[in-house]
């Protein structure tokens, strides 16, 4: 997990890659990913809904973000955990989105899906920057199937760059793309993106979510009066303010500053919620 920098909540990431405000940046990552020409991308990329889901017994089928082009549909996943349920769900999605395609009594005509995943450690931990899969036979190394593609993007590795670094790289370079989710710093992210107008719509976004954090996590009266928060405690108000925020994959600093808990109370009600989560299984 990243230490002293760390990733940009993934709430903030995800409306960002659906942002018609962003829509260059978007291009911008995924043509370099691709290898393809960002105008290209720009002139065929289209948000579609993100609800995937083809049956309706299966829970919890929203993707992050998808988009549909000519050739393809792209699937961005912000992930925070190397955990079994992000596994699953990521798998899922594709699944989906290929199933979403197969119509009875039709020619199958499958557009190939690619799922990049931007994810705060290292899939393969290879200390490599980033990963590109394929379904594949395991002896032979021969691709079973061209129409699934996985790029897994490994945002700890790139915390740990100077930030002297990232500024000489341009905008076809997605270390030089990815380091504003990793970069806090105010002054930092202007001295590397200062002079991109695709980059000060991308980073004041991210301020503008920096500044509406506490409302996004507290003022939202109705939502904790339906959960019942302001009738419990103040053991417990701490508690589902904190469980409320682990959902949300908030960083355990800001937790302690704002429900008022210690590292270890937080991470007690870490583990009981992944246990819970195992239960469920």
């Amino acid at each position: 997990m990243l230490t002293e920098k760390k990733l940009l909540n993934d709430e903030y990431a995800k409306k960002i890659f659906r942002s018609e405000d962003c829509r260059e940046y978007v291009a911008s990552v995924i043509a370099v990913v691709l290898n393809l020409k960002k105008e290209y991308v720009m002139e065929n990329l289209t948000l579609i809904n993100p609800n995937v889901n083809i049956n309706e017994n299966v829970k919890d089928q929203e993707v992050d973000t998808v988009y549909d082009t000519k050739e393809n549909y792209i699937n961005i996943e912000i992930n925070y955990r190397n955990s079994k349920v992000s596994k699953i769900k990521n798998s899922a999605y594709i699944a989906q989105l290929y199933l979403k395609q197969v119509k009875p009594g039709e020619k199958y005509q499958i557009k190939p899906i690619v799922q990049i995943n931007i994810n705060n450690y290292d899939y393969y931990k290879k200390n490599k920057f980033i990963y590109h899969s394929y379904v594949m036979e395991e002896e032979y190394h021969i691709v079973r199937d061209k129409n699934i593609e996985i790029y897994d993007i490994n945002l700890d590795l790139l915390s740990k760059m100077d930030y002297n670094e990232i500024e000489k790289k341009n905008e076809r370079d997605l270390k030089w793309l990815l380091y504003i989710f990793v970069c806090e710093d105010k002054k930092l992210r202007k001295e590397v993106y200062g002079g991109s107008e695709m980059m000060k719509k991308v980073n004041k976004k991210v301020e503008d979510y920096g500044e509406a954090l506490d409302a996004y996590l507290f003022y939202d009266k109705k939502a904790l009066d339906e959960a019942g928060i302001y009738e419990m405690g103040m053991d417990d108000k701490a508690k589902e303010t904190a469980k409320k925020m682990l959902e949300d994959n908030m960083n355990i600093e800001l937790i302690m500053k704002y429900a008022g808990l210690t590292r270890d109370e937080i991470e007690a009600i870490q583990k009981e919620e992944n246990k819970s989560e195992k239960s469920e299984e």
